[in-house]
């Protein structure tokens, strides 16, 4: 065999097993990379939303792609972000029923009421009535 065929089988080799995975891994690795940046009095509820509630639903601004709940951007700001403060208050009002009574809680696999304690709901509220259709 010729000298070129193994410099052309090795270059390939080393594009396939060490270049296409650096380019495909290079991010910083982190998980909330897409995370939306939230203002500091919101970070909380955001972290609580993404431990407790991210796994059911999809939040944009927490990053979250729920694969059970419904999408909270499209259920709660179908048109887009709540534009006026009274608007987010209702939002996160919302928000916080739920989480203190539950969601047709009496039905297996619905959502059961206090899955966070009462501080905990109040910023969860507050971040999913703030943040809810921004995406």
């Amino acid at each position: 065999m010729k000298k070129s065929t193994f410099i052309t089988f090795g270059l390939l080799v080393f594009v396939l097993a060490v270049v296409i995975p650096w380019l495909a891994f290079r991010g910083s690795g982190d998980a909330n990379t897409g995370v939306e940046a939230v203002p500091a009095n919101l970070k909380q509820g955001q972290a609580l939303f993404q431990t407790n509630c991210g796994t059911c639903h999809t939040l944009y601004a927490a990053g979250t792609d729920g694969n059970y709940g419904p999408d909270l951007d499209e259920l709660l700001a179908p048109s887009g972000q709540a534009e006026t403060p009274e608007a987010a208050k209702g939002v996160a009002e919302r928000v916080l029923n739920a989480e203190k009574e539950g969601v047709d809680s009496s039905a297996p696999g619905r959502m059961p009421p206090g899955i966070l304690n009462p501080e905990q709901q109040k910023e969860v509220a507050e971040f999913v009535g703030t943040v809810a259709g921004a995406g």
